[in-house]
């Protein structure tokens, strides 16, 4: 299965599908422009998402960069349990917590 990510409205995004390293390059510019054009606050929706691997952490991890350097907070729903094992063991509960929302 591929990867969609889906703009919601200005604010709202919605990620769906495998985010796997074959499939996660083909949405991070996408992210990155929905993220600039946020106005403070960007939510991204994973309830969708079916599969992940650390590509999918990293995808995360340059989205907050993104949004960090364009001065929009980023806001995670859903975040896929079979996600928090690699955040877990890659140290980074601390940065993500607060995005979860």
């Amino acid at each position: 299965m591929n990867v969609a990510l889906t703009r919601i409205d200005d604010n709202r995004a919605e990620l769906a599908g495998s985010l796997l390293a074959t499939t996660v390059v083909s949405v991070l510019p996408a992210g990155e422009k929905l993220i600039r054009a946020a106005k403070g606050q960007w939510t991204l929706n994973m309830a969708a998402v079916s599969e992940v691997s650390s590509a999918g952490v990293a995808l995360l991890l340059e989205w907050l960069r993104c949004a960090t350097a364009a001065g929009v907070d980023l806001h995670i729903e859903n975040l896929p349990e079979h996600m928090k094992p690699i955040i877990s063991i890659s140290d980074l509960d601390s940065l993500f917590e607060p995005l979860l929302a």
